[in-house]
């Protein structure tokens, strides 16, 4: 269970790199596209016929962001109660605690764009749990082994 642990805590790292992708490939899509004449505006946003290069961009950061990482933030949750793992459900629990942080910023810096900012602040945070949380239990099972004796070596 503690490598599926590891795989989540990563794969949550990884989806965070994803999310940058994504994002930044559609805004600089976008650019483009108004450097070359488009225009933005309600209407342009809400037409599902508005297209330029880096378009699925926008598509792939909210899905990614509004289902998939909670998704496997809360598998995540649920693996770290069977990990046996000291700290296991905590750093998955701040883990999850983050992701459902990032969302309502997500959600609601539609309408207080300055909550942008902490939306991009606190993807770094949930980064750097997630690569945490892995990291632990690598140093769980040194801790592990370095407790276990070897009866041969005795």
């Amino acid at each position: 269970m503690r490598s599926v642990y590891r795989v989540l805590a990563y794969l949550i790292a990884a989806l965070v790199v994803v999310q940058a992708a994504a994002i930044a490939f559609a805004v600089f899509g976008l650019t483009k596209w108004v450097d070359d004449g488009g225009t933005l505006n309600k209407a342009a946003m809400e037409s599902e016929d508005t297209d330029f290069t880096g378009v699925v961009g926008f598509m792939i950061h909210g899905m990614n962001g509004m289902m998939l990482i909670p998704l496997v933030a809360l598998v995540l949750l649920i693996v770290s109660f069977f990990a046996k793992m000291p700290g296991a459900v905590k750093w998955a629990a701040f883990v999850l605690l983050s992701v459902v942080v990032q969302v309502l910023l997500g959600m609601f810096g539609h309408d207080a764009p300055a909550l942008g900012a902490l939306h991009g602040l606190n993807a770094l945070i949930l980064f750097g749990l997630a690569v945490t949380a892995g990291m632990r239990v690598r140093r769980a099972e040194l801790e592990t082994r370095d407790t276990v004796r070897d009866p041969a070596v005795a």
